[in-house]
């Protein structure tokens, strides 16, 4: 019996399974991968959703109660004292009348007509948000430098699920196609093979195991045609070994051999009469039955001879087997001298 393997070590050894594998681990990666990113990208327009709708709120505090333009700068300017709140600017046309913290001094641009822009550092941590003001307001556009990374942390779940969950995903669902692949196709294989190497010269006694030919798969299809052919060998060698004890049970003498005197074959009964081979050895036949032999090859029919063995005449019918080369002696009758007297 060879060795016993796990179903995943039998499967990684072979191609088509590896290759399987990597392919369901190739594509379920991709494909946590694009779910994480779309969770990224929601969770990134959550958070700037968020970021504006703080800037809004604190923009609305500062300017709704309206007043001189005098006022309106100072409640602006103490927007500074927000924590989080890193820079204002106010803008009006070209004009910049109030500008405290740091804010990018390009943004926005002069010819935008949104109602409202945001811009992120390369970080993701710092988001400059302009906010266009009311017509009936002294001032265009109010622009907060916000701290996005203190009030709103970088989004989490997407990436740990593109960093995480995907190679994880895809590595679980790789041991999983080899088990399966191991468990139903290769070890079931495997099972067959060393049912066939440790049963090996005595295969038509040894029945294959019945849990491998219960499923419906190739490898159970496979294991009821090796044991239909065993069953059939184990038949036809029953039937051999039936024959072969009936030719050397037979109390008559039966002889094979070739046209030129060589004993092919001998039962029992015919080795026990010294008189028809040539000599001790019985590797040849006697002279008399060797004349029967060439007699019926060339004729190329059955013929008829006694041959004497001491006290008695044995009837020999001599039949050929043309394609074969040989002859086959069947002694049919056996009697005394004294009753040819």
């Amino acid at each position: 019996m060879t060795k016993q393997h796990g179903s995943i070590k039998l499967a990684w050894q072979s191609p088509n399974a590896r290759k399987a594998a990597w392919a369901i681990a190739l594509c379920s990666f991709a494909l946590v991968v694009l779910l994480g990113s779309l969770l990224r990208e929601q969770e990134e327009k959550l958070r700037e959703n968020s970021l504006t709708k703080f800037a809004r709120t604190l923009s609305s505090t500062a300017l709704s109660a309206g007043g001189e333009a005098d006022d309106m700068l100072l409640k602006v300017n103490d927007l500074l004292n927000v924590e989080s709140v890193l820079g204002v600017r106010l803008l009006q046309g070209r004009d910049i009348p109030l500008s405290v913290g740091e804010t990018q001094s390009d943004f926005p641009p002069l010819t935008s007509q949104e109602f409202q822009l945001t811009h992120w550092d390369d970080t993701k941590s710092v988001v400059d948000i302009a906010i266009r003001l009311e017509p009936e307001l002294d001032f265009d556009w109010i622009v907060l430098r916000l701290d996005g990374a203190d009030l709103m942390p970088h989004p989490l779940w997407g990436t740990l699920i593109n960093w995480g969950v995907a190679p994880l995903f895809a590595f679980i669902l790789a041991l999983v196609c080899l088990w399966l692949y191991g468990s139903y196709s290769i070890k079931p294989l495997h099972r067959i093979s060393d049912f066939l190497k440790s049963n090996n010269g005595k295969f038509a006694s040894t029945p294959v195991a019945q849990d491998i030919t219960k499923s419906k798969d190739d490898v159970a299809l496979l294991a009821k045609q090796i044991e239909a052919m065993r069953i059939e060998i184990s038949e036809a060698k029953g039937k051999s070994d039936f024959e072969a004890r009936f030719l050397h049970e037979t109390p008559y003498a039966l002889l094979r051999c070739s046209v030129n005197r060589k004993v092919l074959y001998s039962n029992v009964a015919a080795r026990n009469q010294s008189a028809l081979f040539g000599d001790d050895t019985k590797e040849f036949v006697a002279p008399a039955l060797s004349e029967l032999v060439r007699k019926a090859f060339y004729e190329t029919k059955q013929v008829y001879g006694d041959i004497r063995c001491g006290d008695t005449i044995i009837t020999f019918r001599a039949i050929p087997v043309l394609d074969a080369g040989y002859v086959n002696l069947y002694g049919e009758v056996s009697r005394h001298i004294d009753e040819d007297v």
